[in-house]
């Protein structure tokens, strides 16, 4: 099986994700918001010299490319670096499955006061992973499960080589 390589503009995301996970861990189990702000005309030009046309478009779950670009972020630091108790952004965990479950917000656009355009609300909370975390996530509704069907993302999905 080829090895799957990175959404090339996820790596953009890696500082900001870093960032949010470390505020999360500071806040565990407690939601922690950042706002995402559009990508700019700069990023826009770089994201077309990959081949990367419409940072809007909408992948099969409704979420917008330059959205699920830090989502994929997010969710790669944490499985790569995402400890127990914290994160270790120097050290790379081995395991297939991250020590902690993050759940992921991703809310309406918002416009304050200062801000040139409107920005994506979005918010994370950390769980304890591990048994409790399969226990919880068997525990919700199928309609609100995930692995192990249609509405896992998989190598397939990916339009980057």
């Amino acid at each position: 099986m080829p090895r799957a390589t990175r959404d090339p503009l996820s790596e953009w995301f890696d500082p900001a994700a870093r960032r949010l996970i470390t505020r999360a861990y500071g806040n565990r189990g407690q939601w922690t918001g950042i706002y995402l702000a559009p990508p700019s005309l700069l990023q826009r030009a770089h994201a077309a010299r990959l081949g990367i046309y419409d940072l809007y478009e909408r992948d099969r779950w409704g979420e917008q490319r330059w959205v699920r670009a830090f989502k994929r972020s997010v969710y790669y630091q944490l499985k790569r670096h995402g400890w127990s108790d914290a994160p270790r952004w120097d050290e790379n965990r081995v395991s297939a499955w991250p020590a902690v479950a993050l759940e992921w917000q991703t809310g309406q656009r918002v416009l304050k006061a200062g801000w040139p355009s409107r920005r994506w609300a979005i918010r994370v909370r950390l769980h304890d992973g591990g048994s409790a975390a399969a226990r919880a996530a068997r525990a919700k509704p199928e309609s609100q499960q995930w692995v192990g069907t249609g509405r896992q993302s998989t190598v397939d999905d990916r339009d980057w080589a």
